[in-house]
């Protein structure tokens, strides 16, 4: 091995020593060296104020045809919402005979959509924070359709309460991910108004509802099929009707980028900065590559698991969220999930048994034409044991339908048309009053309001009250989902938006069992309820943190 290695060292000093050996590589080691720093210098010309934070590279893509395009495709994504949560509450007027329901179980029916949400809240959450938005929406809303659909072939009370049961336990995915979705699709300049035309659009789907209730339930359409096995009536139809737009938001979501910013989040920073490029592009109508951010910085989160098993997977997972319940988080979780627990107590248990009230109302007008004025509470006191008496061999039961005329829809037309006047207004005061102030204002004025209808004598007042209480309400809630997401990071922001949702739709749940619970016992029971309910939320809007404004820089 020595000999080798000395005539080698010979036969290189014979060939002109080992300044012949060093330069061809000193010269590759140069023009290396070269590469790097030209290199390093074409980067630094594209980004020559550094990578660009999320708030600067939306604020670039500009405010355009793809913002309206994302807004024309969430109308059926929020009618999807409220078809889902919400076509049991026209039925149950019509359905009561068919499947022998009692108050309480109307009182089941009308909650079972939000428990079924409160099931898988945090699973839901977690995958939408794990996986995307896009995904959890597309598939999301593709499975809500499938079990709304099926909900219109039941035969008995407790087939349709699963079947409600299992579509909240869907759609509970695809709203907490569109909700984040939108809060990462905008800048926060447009923020604030976006959720508010997301409120127009979930008012237009309380409009489009009790239309589409009155076009069809009133039908006498029946139909036995498989010799009497399976009846298919009316309100059956309305409610396959129903899956439509749940449908429609699956294929309008399907042509949408993921979210960038879940992207930034993910240090999936290319593909990130292609959807910029084109959502600029749309907006402007101008070639991606004119797009002037170049490069972008990664947004905080945690590193993906390497470990397999699902022992490591929760403990990951907790890890994720853990922040979430650490301070100063908790504080503000806290705080603003008792705010949406409040609020849905209030909005949600009058609104759903708003068409069981004028119908039981107009059951009374009915039953006593030439009756003087009386209170809204002695109205529904007369109708209220109607539905169900006895026969006077007192072995079978005869049902009497509550009066279901078009007073009962477009009395719900008009609370409804309300929200939607009401959300306008709101989109346009939220940047002059401020979301704490008007939320303070909308629940506050919305406990008087159902304190004054309580004393309410003809319908023409219950009406005018019960549209403002919804509207105010609902005003409310909307400013809540933009308090929630200007207080949390992206990582966190979908499980934040996903808790304080069960506790929205505990409270709702809450509502709606307590509300047949206490109108037994006597009718201002509710009514205490609700406006108590709003009234804390009042309150505890003053406790909210002010949120510093993100900088938009490099």
């Amino acid at each position: 091995m020595g000999h080798e290695i000395g005539e080698f060292l010979r036969k290189l000093n014979m060939q002109g020593g080992w300044k012949s050996f060093i330069k061809p590589l000193l010269t590759v080691s140069h023009w290396l060296h070269r590469l790097r720093r030209e290199s390093k210098s074409e980067n630094q010309g594209e980004c020559p104020e550094g990578p660009a934070n999320f708030e600067r590279a939306i604020l670039e893509t500009g405010y355009g045809k793809f913002n309206f395009l994302l807004l024309l495709a969430c109308l059926p994504a929020a009618w999807a919402s409220v078809f889902s949560s919400t076509s049991i509450s026209y039925v149950l007027p019509s359905a009561e005979c068919d499947l022998q329901l009692t108050m309480f179980d109307k009182g089941l029916l009308n909650s079972m959509s939000f428990a079924g949400m409160i099931a898988t809240a945090f699973v839901w959450g977690f995958l939408a924070d794990t996986v995307g938005r896009k995904k959890i929406m597309f598939y999301g809303y593709l499975c809500t359709s499938i079990f709304s659909f099926a909900s219109c072939f039941s035969q008995v009370s407790w087939l349709l309460i699963v079947f409600k049961f299992l579509s909240g336990v869907i759609i509970s995915g695809p709203y907490a991910a569109l909700m984040s979705y939108l809060a990462e699709i905008h800048s926060d300049n447009f923020r604030s108004r976006v959720y508010m035309w997301l409120g127009v659009a979930f008012s237009l789907g309380n409009i489009t509802l009790p239309c589409l209730a009155w076009l069809i339930i009133p039908q006498s359409w029946s139909w036995n099929l498989f010799n009497g096995w399976l009846e298919i009536n009316s309100w059956r139809i309305f409610l396959a009707v129903c899956s439509i737009p749940e449908f429609m938001a699956c294929f309008a979501m399907s042509f949408f980028p993921e979210s960038p910013r879940f992207l930034l989040a993910k240090k999936r920073t290319d593909e990130a900065l292609i959807v910029f490029k084109n959502i600029y592009s749309i907006n402007t109508g101008k070639h991606p590559d004119t797009y002037p951010i170049k490069c972008l910085a990664e947004e905080q989160c945690f590193k993906e698991s390497e470990e397999s098993g699902i022992v490591q997977n929760i403990l990951h997972s907790w890890q994720q969220i853990k922040p979430l319940f650490q301070s100063p988080n908790v504080y503000k979780l806290f705080l603003i999930a008792s705010i949406q627990f409040g609020c849905t107590v209030g909005s949600n248990s009058l609104r759903l048994w708003m068409p069981q009230l004028f119908s039981m109302i107009e059951t009374y007008t009915a039953m006593h034409p030439n009756s003087k004025a009386v209170t809204v509470c002695e109205m529904l006191s007369g109708s209220k044991n109607n539905s169900f008496s006895s026969s006077n061999n007192s072995t079978q039961t005869i049902c009497t339908e509550n009066v279901v005329n078009a007073t009962v829809y477009i009395n719900s037309i008009v609370i409804a048309l309300t929200g939607v006047v009401g959300y306008s207004l709101a989109s346009s005061l939220v940047p002059i009053i401020g979301k704490r102030k008007l939320m303070a204002f909308c629940f506050m004025a919305g406990g008087t309001c159902c304190g004054i209808l309580f004393w309410a004598e003809n319908s023409s007042g219950i009406l005018g009250i019960s549209s403002v209480f919804v509207a105010l309400s609902s005003i409310g809630g909307a400013v809540v989902m933009v308090i929630i997401v200007e207080n949390f990071p992206t990582y966190l922001r979908t499980m934040a938006v996903s808790v304080t949702m069960v506790f929205g739709r505990l409270g709702a749940v809450v509502g709606n069992l307590l509300f047949p619970v206490l109108f037994a016992l006597g009718c201002l029971g509710p009514f205490i309820m609700i406006g108590a309910a709003c009234l804390v939320c009042a309150v505890l809007t003053l406790f909210l943190p002010r949120k510093r404004k993100e900088q938009i820089g490099p």
